[in-house]
């Protein structure tokens, strides 16, 4: 066996009816959680559960950047299973490959998240060489050819949307917005062409993650759409620095090159 094959993770998710919008597509903030929880079931499998990790060493994994690619539709009620892997480490930057299949072996979704350690008590990037070594695992291979935890954007290309404000039901245990909301006001800023007609084909959405945002902040949502793209940037309204990018790439007919019967195994058949 490959030395990289013993850190991988397996497991199997759901697509239930709470991840569909009201044109019967999969959600890309639901495509964003279900890679973000693979990571955290994946990282507490192999001993580096987050609230442990929070609660008695005082330090936790963040999420930097995520890039996903649709290589195949899910139909609701299918069962995926999943591979998840440690693929690279820059500095202190780890890189981490998520693999979804059909029940037919045809690959569904594939994903590289980069996280970095938290040090809880200072708010920054934990820089112990000690303790980042000890959370290594052998390196796999890439499934993601383009993909990185850095973004460049033009901040002038983007024309505001709409102001957000912060709640508390917002709020995670690390005492900031969950990373999940950042999806959700990027798809609230998105067109109705592009949140309706065009989602049953997204094809690849990228997620950075630049600043965090606390209880009670604002935050502007600015976006700029083209015919098959579109991006999302969150500038947060204190300090007028960005907080968060969504980037989103729609292959028109892909959900029709894929047909759901393919995938659709049905109790007893």
């Amino acid at each position: 066996m490959e030395e990289w094959r013993k850190g991988v993770v397996s497991g199997n998710t759901i697509i239930n009816a709470s991840m569909l919008n009201s044109a019967g597509a999969i959600g890309p903030e639901a495509y964003q959680q279900i890679v973000g929880l693979i990571f955290e079931e994946s990282a507490a499998r192999q001993g580096m559960e987050i609230s442990h990790m929070i609660r008695y060493l005082g330090v936790s994994w963040v999420m930097l950047a995520m890039t996903l690619e649709i290589k195949s539709p899910a139909l609701p009620g299918e069962t995926l299973s999943w591979s998840s892997w440690q693929s690279g480490r820059d500095g202190k930057v780890w890189r981490r490959e998520t693999e979804l299949l059909h029940a037919d072996g045809t690959p569904a979704i594939y994903g590289a998240t980069f996280v970095s350690l938290l040090d809880i008590r200072t708010r920054r990037i934990c820089r112990d060489e000690k303790t980042l070594d000890r959370l290594n695992f052998p390196e796999g291979k890439k499934l993601i050819k383009e993909a990185s935890s850095r973004a460049e954007y033009d901040l002038d290309a983007f024309h505001e949307q709409h102001i957000r404000k912060v709640y508390p039901s917002w709020i995670d245990e690390l005492g900031h917005t969950n990373n999940h909301r950042y999806g959700e006001m990027g798809y609230d800023a998105l067109s109705e062409e592009k949140r309706l007609s065009l989602m049953p084909d997204l094809s690849r959405l990228e997620l950075y993650f630049f600043k965090e945002l606390k209880l009670g902040e604002s935050v502007s949502v600015r976006a700029q759409e083209s015919d098959v793209q579109a991006q999302v940037l969150g500038v947060s309204t204190t300090d007028l620095k960005p907080s968060f990018l969504v980037r989103y790439a729609f292959d028109p007919g892909l959900s029709q090159r894929f047909p759901g019967e393919a995938h659709c195994i049905l109790p007893g058949s």
